[in-house]
């Protein structure tokens, strides 16, 4: 039956072309964008499942641009470190220099003076943005803080988010702080014995040289030989209170500052081999005012810049390793970027020859449809030849 108000073909034809019209324009839409999700309303699931991942990239790229610059700031205080380690070996030859009989101590001090302000230089030039790592205050008041935090990792589980940080204590490698406090000295040794040995040891050389010129008469003999008997029991007596005295010396507390200003306790030996306690501190080495006769405090600044010098080596090792693991947080997380775009990629991006393929078969599906829609609308011409003639 033909119907003049219902044209059943033509309706079928044309709901088949709107089907493909829409058909085509969404695979019109993944190649121009070349993702076949591209909205919510294109898969609710995968697209929440991409957003979610582009958010999370975007949190690891900021991480990572916060790794590089908290990196740069360990670098920074890494070459500071490693800058004033080369000056204090320069000076602990100098002050090695110093400790002999009859050495140039002033203009070995001249050197050291300079070096001193290479020192001051090296830490307080370490820095970045304003910020050093070398050179603190950390008085009340001051708004320090030791631990520095760099922002290392960003993950969520389960949808629970979680942010880790490397972790650097700037009271473990400072060098200069306005905050100082005085530490306290140790015991030294008592020299008594040293002193008594010395005088003995004076008179059998006398007493010895006395004998070789006389004509060794008995009673030179009996002279010598109870100088030499004196020495000998001078010397038993240095022997045991050198160890005694020695044993009762210790160092003094360290005050606190940096490495290179604070007071550090340590021990130096005279001439005769008596531990004498000190608080020295690098910045204000003064050698000048030492006398031959007693060295013992040039051996202490020895004693005190080989200390130091270990100490800024360790600090410096330690930065190393965490230059060491900021490099390595900074490869994974760009592996981590990379892996997370290619699982945004799976779900949501086109497959461009499947998408050739579908497109140039729907065009043709359309140039059908719109075929089959003006072969139907022609039915309803043929009923007009029913009533002619």
């Amino acid at each position: 039956m033909s119907s003049l108000l219902t044209n059943t073909a033509a309706l079928a034809a044309l709901q088949t072309l709107k089907i493909t019209n829409q058909s085509l324009e969404d695979s019109s839409n993944h190649v121009a964008s070349g993702q076949k999700v591209a909205t919510a309303k294109d898969s609710a699931a995968y697209w929440s499942i991409a957003t979610t991942l582009r958010a999370d990239n975007g949190a690891t790229g900021a991480v990572k641009d916060a790794l590089s610059l908290g990196g740069n700031s360990v670098d920074i205080a890494y070459k500071g470190l490693t800058k004033v380690g080369e000056i204090l070996t320069k000076i602990q030859k100098l002050v090695a220099g110093s400790a002999s009989v009859s050495a140039d101590r002033f203009s070995n001090q001249a050197e050291i003076d300079a070096q001193l302000v290479n020192l001051k230089q090296a830490a307080t030039g370490a820095a970045l943005n304003g910020e050093s790592w070398l050179s603190v205050d950390s008085t009340t008041g001051s708004g320090y803080q030791a631990n520095r935090k760099i922002v290392s990792s960003f993950t969520r589980v389960q949808g629970n988010i979680s942010i880790d940080a490397i972790e650097i204590n700037v009271d473990d490698i400072k060098l200069y702080d306005k905050n100082i406090t005085a530490g306290t000295t140790g015991t030294s040794a008592g020299a008594t014995g040293g002193t008594t040995y010395r005088t003995a040891e004076k008179t059998w050389k006398a007493a010895d040289k006395a004998y070789a010129d006389s004509t060794h008469t008995d009673s030179d003999l009996k002279t010598h030989d109870t100088a030499l008997t004196a020495w000998q029991d001078a010397q038993k007596a240095y022997a045991k209170d050198l160890e005694t005295e020695n044993g009762k010396a210790t160092r003094g507390t360290d005050g606190t500052g940096g490495l290179l200003n604070k007071s550090i306790g340590v021990i130096g030996v005279d001439e005769n081999g008596y531990k004498k306690a000190y608080q020295l501190s690098i910045d204000t080495i003064q050698i000048t005012n030492v006398n031959d006769s007693d060295l013992s405090k040039v051996r202490a600044y020895v004693d005190l810049v080989d200390k130091v010098l270990k100490q800024v080596t360790t600090a410096a090792a330690n930065l190393g390793a965490k230059q060491s693991q900021v490099d390595s947080q900074k490869n994974f997380l760009d592996t981590l970027q990379k892996a997370n775009q290619t699982s945004i990629g799976v779900p949501v991006d086109a497959d461009m020859e499947e998408e050739s393929s579908r497109l140039k078969a729907l065009q043709v599906q359309q140039q059908l449809g719109v075929q089959s829609l003006t072969i139907a609308n022609t039915s309803t011409q043929q009923i007009l030849s029913l009533f002619r003639g």
